[in-house]
């Protein structure tokens, strides 16, 4: 087993900027088993790929990741919350999870998301109405958390008086994401939330299948009712697909303003040039991404990197330090919209790739490009600590700024 001395992937200032933790292991410990979690951390390109690859590291981790949490009792509440996660396309190995990942990408294809762009284009300009009016605004709470919440929605055709109840039941969902849940409060709050979404939307499919519609549920239920081994999936790949879209694309929106507020010289490029503007969005999904870590559970005992990885321990393959990896990306921590090529995992390697990445990256785009029409950005002067309790996200509790006109 290894051992750094120092390395704390729990703190605050680990959370603010984990980026010179990443750069130590890589040198240092690149397979690193992390004590206080009794699982292995990776940080270099090389390993993260080979995990991705190999058939001793299985994506069907549902039980064990929730009973590391404490999440996972005798209680029905929590019976009905494994029962829900274990179905997501997100814990399956193939061939279930080739076949549930079929019936998500029907409707997630860069095709027919494209279609959805002037909805998405038309949602960023009601978000940007506070900002325009005022002159300030928290990018994080004013503008991509209505983003992100109005465009799944939109896809799922959810009530918009709902839309609130949503976003509340997504940040809940993400709490158990790669780090302890520390109490029973919360505890018993994320089995609350998780059951209380899957009984809505229990009922939305219900409703939905007697009157469908164009939406992405009734699409679920066309290919639940087509085919008798997708059986209830209509509810539990809609679970996964609203709950996790929110909080990445509101974080995507946020990191990626940020990190150019923290360039001013390539804001200035990419206002002289909005050509780059999907060069920004890579190299902000590279260099801030929104998605810390995938992980994956061990089957088998095996080798990787040269260190032994017994049966049944987890292991965090940290993508967002694949992206600075000297030995793939010149110069990893210079930010640099016009980089190319820019090869970033964010979004996960091979099958299971994520299925909404192209919906992010046109949520950013767009938000962008409205924001790119007010001709100045200021820091508002309050803070933009990030929020840190999982593996799984990070972005700024919040972002003030300011669009002076003059």
């Amino acid at each position: 087993m290894s051992a750094v001395a120092g390395i704390d992937l729990t703190s605050e200032s680990f959370f603010a900027n984990p980026f010179p933790t990443f750069e130590r292991l890589r040198n240092e410990a690149p397979v690193y088993f992390f004590e206080p979690y009794q699982g292995f951390i990776l940080t270099r390109g090389a390993e993260i790929e080979a995990l991705t690859k190999s058939p001793h590291f299985s994506s069907r981790r549902a039980r064990e990741l929730l009973g590391g949490m404490g999440l996972v009792g005798e209680d029905a509440a929590s019976k009905d919350m494994l029962a829900a996660w274990s179905g997501m396309v997100f814990f399956q190995d193939p061939p279930r999870h080739t076949l549930l990942r079929q019936m998500v990408m029907k409707g997630f294809t860069p095709a027919a998301l494209e279609r959805f762009r002037p909805q998405v284009a038309a949602l960023v300009e009601r978000a940007l109405e506070k900002g325009r009016r005022e002159g300030e605004m928290d990018v994080l709470s004013d503008f991509a958390e209505p983003i992100a919440i109005n465009a799944i929605a939109e896809l799922f055709a959810l009530p918009e008086a709902d839309r609130p109840r949503f976003m509340r039941w997504a940040k809940d969902l993400l709490k158990p994401s790669g780090v302890a849940v520390n109490t029973d409060d919360i505890r018993a709050s994320v089995r609350r939330t998780s059951n209380d979404m899957v009984g809505y939307l229990r009922n939305l499919v219900a409703e939905r299948r007697a009157a469908p519609g164009d939406d992405f549920v009734s699409q679920f239920i066309a290919a639940e009712d087509g085919d008798p081994r997708l059986a209830g999936e209509a509810v539990i790949q809609s679970f996964q697909m609203i709950g996790a879209g929110f909080v990445t694309s509101t974080n995507q929106i946020t990191n990626t303003v940020l990190a150019l507020m923290k360039h001013p010289e390539q804001l200035s490029q990419l206002r002289a040039d909005p050509g780059l503007i999907r060069g920004a969005i890579e190299e902000s999904l590279r260099h801030e991404p929104a998605v810390l870590s995938i992980n994956r559970l061990c089957v088998e005992d095996t080798e990787l990197g040269g260190t032994r990885i017994p049966k049944g321990v987890f292991v965090h393959a940290m993508t967002a330090s694949a992206n600075r990896d000297p030995a793939v990306f010149p110069d990893p921590d210079r930010f640099d919209i016009a980089r190319w090529p820019n090869r970033q995992v964010t979004f996960g390697v091979g099958a299971h790739y994520c299925p909404g990445a192209s919906l992010v990256r046109i949520e950013v785009e767009e938000a962008l490009r409205a924001l790119l029409t007010l001709p100045r950005w200021e820091l508002a002067g309050r803070p933009y600590n990030y929020q840190g309790s999982n593996f799984q996200d990070r972005g700024p509790t919040s972002l003030h700024l300011r669009f002076p006109k003059a």
